[in-house]
């Protein structure tokens, strides 16, 4: 291969690893269990913290948990680094999750420690390991201000989200 072949490939590789890192915090801000599952290999595992599970199992029980005990969830991801060895990779992702629950704001910071494989010219992940590094926790704040609050443009979890429609627009 050439340098430049080289170069186009890991730069596709890296893409295509960001939009199944962009697509894990969709799914879960989204209450999305069928796109939280599709990023993962059908043997995928997921460590959230509470014990290695299967990734199919995770997004069934991580957007139930969501619908369920939170307002909303929001999350974004800053640095990234991944390493592209031939099929697989690996990568270090700092996120911010915010989420109201039970009365309380709740500001977490960690990171994702991915595995991935590339399978029939298609990445996903293979293993997830969630690392907390820091949380903080307040009395839940005001509700949006006026200016946002009358316009009723609010996130919702699932279908009821306006990302749907706009999606579905294309």
């Amino acid at each position: 291969m050439t340098d430049n072949a080289d170069l186009l490939e890991r730069l596709a590789a890296r893409a295509a690893i960001h939009d199944l890192v962009m697509a894990y915090c969709r799914g879960v801000d989204r209450a999305d269990p069928a796109l939280l599952a599709s990023i993962f290999w059908e043997d995928g595992v997921m460590d959230a913290g509470m014990g290695r599970t299967g990734a199919a199992d995770f997004a069934e029980t991580i957007t139930a948990y969501c619908r369920s005990a939170m307002e909303h969830c929001f999350h974004a991801v800053a640095n990234e680094w991944v390493e592209v060895k031939g099929d697989r990779a690996v990568g270090e992702h700092y996120v911010i999750a915010q989420v109201r629950a039970g009365g309380q704001d709740v500001l977490t910071g960690g990171r994702y420690l991915d595995r991935y494989e590339r399978r029939g010219g298609v990445w996903k992940i293979a293993e997830r390991t969630f690392v907390a590094d820091w949380t903080m926790a307040q009395p839940a704040g005001a509700p949006l201000d006026a200016m946002y609050e009358a316009g009723r443009n609010r996130g919702g979890w699932g279908a009821a989200d306006a990302v749907h429609a706009h999606w579905a627009s294309l």
